[in-house]
């Protein structure tokens, strides 16, 4: 590339460093008229900047000095942000572009960035080590485990067997499955070596797996239980061909009996800071029913970005869906010279939905109100915006301008006709909300909101926030549907105790919501975020605001482990989830990287009994598990 720009830390203390940014013109040719834009993961101080002038937009920073930059010369730059030192190569500049005026108009010219050098020594990553496997490496240990003599042979006639219609989505999973494994078709068929046989005396999602010299029976009473069963199944295939002949493979003789810990057990994928095509993920939907997991909670709508096709508003997905340097929505964290974006249409949805439900996996939506709007606020300002709103707020990704407005009609026309097309779409019982980072200052000048206010006697903004999202709980219980949220839901004390909240800060949070009188699913940051950091090193992927969360503290996760919560309290807690923040993500490699093996130890974690984890014997099977990642060419981290 002709240009390439250096950030470098010249001072650090716990609360401010200061940088100094350098932008090399390595061409031959001098520029006139252009801007630089760069996108930065935290707030750069205006009052810092040592001179021309900077707006930050989300993560895009846009500098100027109406100078000149010539041919093999140099701009020197510094600011400031207020934060905690950098501690991550990943806190650097993400990506960075030229936009250069000529007469023939702008051109977005790409600019190479450099490694931040953060001024200090970290350590060396730390390769992933592990023991050798198992003889079996099932990944969550199942309740109950008796390895017997003998195998089952594959043989080039097996078939399935499905004796009720509860059996037959899980029986078409086993059966795709095992034809990609085998490499040969198998099929479903009146009678086949491999049952699946309903049993009404087993709970719901309990399962039985009996594996003998003759064959295969999976036992359970629901559609959850014999996708569970067909989970373990297909871990006990071989990874390798047990003889010299490449088809003849066998399953050990085994008997399980198993059931999980928690009922709800999930994985949230944020798909708006950048898209994720079908493909990816439905490949990680697969994973996630191969490891028990029972919810796909969908992160469609964010400030970056509109992923999910409304009818009634097609200007969503027309302009909402796209960002770029000459788009309604200015390009963020990575591929600023060109546009980024996409959507699921709603057949694409019903694909995803039903893949999810053959293999036992609610997806649930999520449209994230009242902040992280501003994809929806740009596509229909007409609906959205109050012109006398003057307002002045930052929301934690640097936006002044990505907050609903309770005050208004509009509003309210949105919510419902967006909602009431998400709750055709999807057969969840449940649509979560978002209702997280609601910034202080926000409707504190907007004469709608005042009103409002002055006619519900509301106090601060947090009633609005409540009355907004009460609004929205009434309206999707009309359509049979529960509210999920973020634990800012709580704000106002609006909602109902219907509302179940997924508790992101800390567990503290957490226990104050239960003892408010909410159930909870688990979400802390610390333990679960996926986009944190799996080792201590600069040069290793991810961030850390929350903290790093390498593979063993998110093994030995344990709720309420450091709380005094009752046995009662602790039975509102519906479940755990973890969570892939995709800022930073977007290619399949850093996908898988982030994710693997991370999943498997939070699968454990959600399924296996607090006295049957065992940190020792997780890496052992684990290990054996990674040769399954090896044979799909998982990009895990090693």
């Amino acid at each position: 590339m002709n240009f390439r720009l250096d950030l470098n830390v010249i001072e650090a203390t716990p609360s401010e460093s200061r940088f100094a940014l350098v932008l090399h013109n390595l061409s031959e040719t001098n520029i006139q008229n252009w801007q630089l834009t760069f996108s930065a993961s935290r707030y750069v101080l205006p009052t810092s900047v040592s001179h021309g002038t900077l707006k930050q937009i989300g993560s895009l920073c846009i500098f100027e000095t109406g100078e000149p930059l010539n041919a093999n010369d140099h701009l020197y730059l510094e600011f400031s942000h207020p934060t905690k030192p950098f501690s991550m190569h990943d806190e650097g500049i993400g990506d960075a572009c030229l936009l250069i005026t000529t007469e023939d108009g702008v051109k977005a010219v790409p600019v190479e960035t450099t490694p931040i050098n953060l001024g200090t020594q970290t350590p060396e990553r730390l390769p992933l080590i592990l023991p050798e496997p198992k003889a079996i490496n099932l990944i969550p240990q199942p309740k109950a485990l008796v390895v017997k003599q003998g195998q089952f042979a594959l043989t080039d006639d097996i078939a399935i067997q499905s004796d009720s219609d509860i059996s037959k989505p899980a029986a078409r999973w086993l059966a795709d499955e095992m034809s990609q494994h085998l490499r040969r078709e198998v099929t479903i068929k009146q009678e086949g070596q491999i049952r699946l046989v309903q049993d009404r005396n087993l709970k719901p999602e309990h399962y039985r797996v009996s594996v003998t010299l003759q064959g295969v029976t999976i036992s359970a009473s629901n559609e959850a239980g014999f996708a569970h069963g067909v989970a373990t199944v297909l871990q006990l295939l071989p990874t390798q061909a047990s003889h010299r002949h490449y088809f003849d493979y066998a399953l050990p003789c085994v008997e399980v009996e198993d059931h999980p810990r928690f009922g709800y057990r999930g994985m949230m994928l944020d798909c708006a800071r950048h898209f994720h095509p079908v493909s990816r993920v439905k490949n990680l939907v697969n994973q996630l029913a191969r490891f028990k997991f029972n919810h796909f909670h969908w992160h469609l709508t964010d400030d970056e970005g509109w992923r999910i096709q409304i009818d009634a508003y097609p200007e969503l997905t027309e302009i909402g869906a796209w960002r770029g340097p000459f788009e309604s929505i200015e390009p963020q964290y990575t591929s600023l010279s060109k546009i980024h974006g996409g959507f699921y249409t709603k057949d694409e949805i019903r694909d995803v939905i039903a893949f999810a439900a053959e293999r036992g996996i609610t997806v649930v939506p999520e449209i994230d109100i009242p902040g992280h709007c501003r994809a929806a606020i740009k596509s229909l300002p007409q609906l959205l915006v109050e012109d006398a709103d003057t307002s002045a707020y930052r929301s934690i990704q640097n936006y002044n301008d990505n907050v609903l407005n309770p005050g208004l009609k509009g509003t309210y026309t949105f919510l419902e006709t967006v909602l009431k097309e998400v709750c055709e779409l999807f057969p969840a019982p449940y649509v979560h909300i978002g209702a997280d980072e609601v910034p202080e200052g926000v409707w504190v000048d907007s004469p709608a909101c005042q009103a409002l206010m002055k006619t519900h006697g509301y106090k601060d903004f947090k009633d609005l926030q409540g009355h907004l999202l009460r609004h929205c709980e009434d309206f999707l219980s009309t359509k049979g549907k529960q509210m999920f949220g973020w634990e800012e839901a709580v704000f106002g004390d609006k909602v109902s105790k219907d509302t179940v909240i997924f508790s992101w800060l800390n567990e503290q949070s957490g226990v104050d919501c239960i003892r408010n009188g909410y159930n909870v699913v688990l979400q802390p940051g610390h333990e679960t975020y996926l986009d944190m950091a799996q080792d201590y090193s600069a040069c290793e992927p991810g961030t850390d605001w929350a903290c790093k969360v390498p593979l063993e503290k998110a093994y030995h996760y344990e709720p309420f482990a450091n709380s005094t919560v009752t046995t009662e309290e602790f039975g509102k807690v519906k479940g755990i989830q973890c969570a892939l923040w995709c800022e930073m993500t977007n290619t399949q490699s850093r996908f898988e990287y982030m994710i693997f093996p991370r999943l498997l130890a939070i699968a454990e974690v959600c399924w296996s009994a607090k006295e049957q984890r065992d940190w020792a014997d997780f890496q052992a099977r684990l290990s054996g598990q990674l040769q399954y990642l090896d044979r799909l060419g998982i990009n895990y981290r090693r």
